[in-house]
């Protein structure tokens, strides 16, 4: 929504208020502390709902199902800790994307837990013990038993492993997880893993095996951290059943837009497609069959909807026989308007748990490319000039789930940063086939551990908080296929930089605050100066006209987790000098500006275009919603790429993948100028002021603009409030005219 300049700074006191009271969540630098997050705050403006279009499992093209939970009995009693999982509110995963596995892709099997006490019901199992690295810890009961459920009539039954902590609760080798949802120990942690062995009987099979770092060899089919259900107890009524369910037919995604809605999916399981079968319901479950459409076809656009409606989808996949394959998940989504000044021309879902993304080039061609973290497989190289866009090319991550993150780009090659891993250099000159050319040992000093991000200016590539070392490393990437050590800047950990000529400035992420570094002197970085501000959780930053001003990201701050800009004209006086808040309780990510206008990639609002031509009064020009389930937190956008030749942008979704999307064309009045209302080609002088008093005033020619003169951005074209803001433009140098 555009609000008037006056407006938002007259809220921006009112804001700052309620966005104290947010509760921060810590940056993970491991898959542990990962593990350790608290559930994301529901929101109170929407219908609090996890099953949404854009809530979907992680997979790769040939690979793994999606997966859904269903609880069964007289009242849920057991719920479970959002870590960020694939189903059953964020809690449930399968165990590829926990700890590991050694589950082949085609091997997943729906199952069944039930949940019964007594001892002819109990299974014994094999427990792990966290408090001490996951070594092996006795053997336990779990009160019910888990089963295969492939064959209805003759059930597998299976082992099950479940973890104790003796930190949390005194070890009593009996699984019995309760409510706590503070702290360090949510639900005791007291995870389950159901493993694709038939049952032992005696709790023996998984003795002497480490349930972490052994996970990548146990065949675990699904992990769950389990937490008794707010309201409820432990077992107030049984028998009770969760039933997990796969899918093949995955990567089920619901697009909605004004009156239409767009499907896409992707079939990876055995048999021949003939046709698939869509149905929808305007309740679940979807029964109307509402197409048919050939094996060929993975997208469908239901278009003449009634706006603001909820509908309901799902997918079977049939053989020629019209025997059903494979079925999807069911979605709902609301048909809505998602975006202003920013339009869908496509988009790409057809992996999952996605991370950062950026732009490639090709020189010779000016073939444009999307590069888009998959994090725990790697790096995906995406055509954005064919329709629809598709990948072409992939590098792959040394081993699956290290959490591929970000990728940055140098010439024709390609630098791919891993949470868990060493970097990797890739030569991407023939995209459909990446060739990796960098000893990648020497990119985090001892081989093992990764970073969480890097940039590229010159000739340089600077590796932003590697967990070896924590701060700045500087690699000369003159010859990439040998990178050499230049030198490293380590105060504390840095979260992300940016760089205008001989400066650099870095953001401690746990409130030490933003450096300004002088890096003249590659080898020997001098610090310029330190500030911070109240609260501070900085996570990225961007210069603005030159390195006069920043714009700062804060992630995890306990002040508000959205967008502050600093005026830097003077480094003995630092300042703030507005907050961008797109949503109080929302969290804002990563910023990149082209020209005057900055880029926020804001989670769960989408990405938000801002004109920060004027830094003391910025503008929201338009924002494109990827995300749209009732929740805040760390879902939705997490990067977005403005630099294309195209104008197009790229932003990277957690959920539901790459969108590429474009401004509308701007008309001539617009182009390089501000306030050029009578079309001159010049900045807002006093020829077009008086353009505006003989519109107002005597009912003269229309603006070449099509909104026509709305300066103030309050959707009223020329009135007294456009002129006043035009004079006070031109004569006293305040605010920056509207889009035009």
């Amino acid at each position: 929504m555009r609000i008037s300049a006056k407006s938002i700074v007259a809220f921006t006191a009112v804001l700052s208020v309620l966005v104290s009271s947010i509760i921060a969540e810590p940056y993970y630098k491991s898959k542990e502390d990962y593990l350790n997050r608290q559930p994301s705050v529901i929101r109170l403006d929407r219908p609090a709902t996890f099953k949404s279009s854009y809530e979907k499992a992680a997979a790769s093209i040939s690979g793994p199902p999606d997966i859904d939970a269903v609880w069964t009995g007289a009242t849920t009693w057991m719920s479970g800790i959002n870590w960020g999982g694939e189903t059953y509110g964020g809690s449930i995963a399968k165990g590829i994307n926990f700890f590991g596995s050694n589950i082949a892709s085609g091997n997943y099997v729906p199952i069944r837990i039930i949940f019964q006490t007594g001892v002819p019901n109990q299974s014994l199992c094999r427990t792990f013990r966290r408090d001490l690295g996951y070594a092996t810890g006795g053997v336990g009961t779990f009160p019910g038993q888990a089963y295969d459920i492939s064959n209805p009539g003759s059930p597998r039954r299976l082992n099950i492993c479940f973890v104790e902590d003796n930190n949390a609760s005194p070890v009593n080798l009996a699984w019995d997880p309760n409510g706590t949802t503070g702290g360090s120990w949510p639900g005791k942690r007291e995870y389950i893993y159901v493993m694709n062995s038939n049952y032992d009987g005696n709790g023996m099979t998984y003795n002497g095996t480490n349930g972490y770092t052994g996970a990548s060899l146990l065949d675990i089919l699904y992990n769950w951290w389990p937490l008794v259900a707010s309201g409820h107890t432990f077992f107030e009524n049984q028998p009770c059943t969760l039933t997990i369910t796969p899918y093949y037919l995955r990567n089920m995604m619901a697009v909605p837009d004004t009156n239409k809605i767009t499907l896409n999916w992707s079939y990876s399981g055995g048999g021949s497609v003939n046709h698939y079968n869509i149905y929808y319901g305007a309740t679940s479950p979807a029964n109307v069959l509402l197409d048919q459409v050939s094996s060929s076809s993975t997208r469908y656009v239901h278009s003449g909807l009634s706006n603001g409606q909820n509908y309901y989808y799902r997918v079977e996949a049939d053989d020629a026989a019209r025997s059903i394959i494979a079925k999807s998940k069911e979605v709902n989504v609301t048909t809505q308007n998602v975006a202003s000044n920013l339009n869908l021309l496509d988009f790409w879902n057809d992996r999952g748990e996605y991370g950062g993304c950026w732009g490639y080039t090709d020189s010779a061609t000016g073939h444009e490319y999307g590069l888009l973290a998959c994090r725990n497989e790697g790096i995906s190289i995406i055509d954005l000039d064919v329709s629809p866009i598709q990948e072409v090319g992939f590098m792959p991550l040394m081993t699956p789930g290290k959490d591929s993150k970000e990728v940055k780009v140098y010439g024709k090659y390609a630098i791919v940063i891993s949470e868990y891993e060493p970097a990797q250099i890739f030569d991407i000159s023939n995209v459909s086939a990446p060739v990796k050319i960098a000893n990648v040992m020497n990119i985090t000093g001892d081989g093992t551990n990764g970073a969480h991000n890097c940039m590229v200016d010159g000739n340089y590539l600077y590796v932003i908080g590697n967990h070896d070392v924590g701060g700045l490393q500087i690699w000369n990437i003159t010859n990439p296929a040998a990178p050499a050590s230049v030198g490293t800047f380590q105060p504390f950990y840095y979260h992300d930089v940016d760089i205008y000529r001989d400066t650099l400035i870095a953001f401690g992420i746990y409130g030490q605050g933003i450096d300004l570094v002088n890096i003249g002197n590659k080898a020997s970085p001098s610090l310029i100066r330190r500030f911070n501000y109240p609260g501070s959780g900085s996570h990225n930053g961007e210069f603005l006209q030159g390195r006069q001003f920043v714009a700062i990201g804060d992630e995890i701050g306990t002040m508000g987790n959205h967008t502050r800009m600093f005026d830097l004209r003077d480094l003995d006086n630092i300042n703030k000098i507005y907050d961008i808040i797109v949503d109080p309780s929302a969290v804002a990510h990563n910023c990149y500006a082209r020209n005057d206008t900055l880029f926020i990639a804001h989670y769960t609002e989408g990405v938000r275009m801002w004109d920060v031509s004027n830094p003391f009064g910025p503008m929201e020009l338009g924002h494109y919603d990827s995300f749209l389930p009732a929740i805040y937190g760390y879902y939705g956008v997490w990067n977005v790429f403005p630099y294309f030749a195209s104008g197009r942008i790229i932003i990277s979704d957690m959920q539901s993948g790459l969108f590429l999307l474009k401004p509308p064309t701007p008309p001539s009045c617009c182009v390089g100028t501000r306030g050029d209302f009578n079309g001159d080609a010049a900045d807002a002088n006093i020829l077009d002021l008086t353009y505006l008093v003989d519109r107002i005033f005597r009912g003269g020619p229309a603006s070449p603009c099509p909104i026509e003169a709305d300066i103030n951005s309050d959707s009223t074209p020329s009135n007294i409030l456009d002129l006043t803001f035009l004079v006070d433009r031109i004569f006293r140098g305040g605010l920056p005219p509207g889009p035009c």
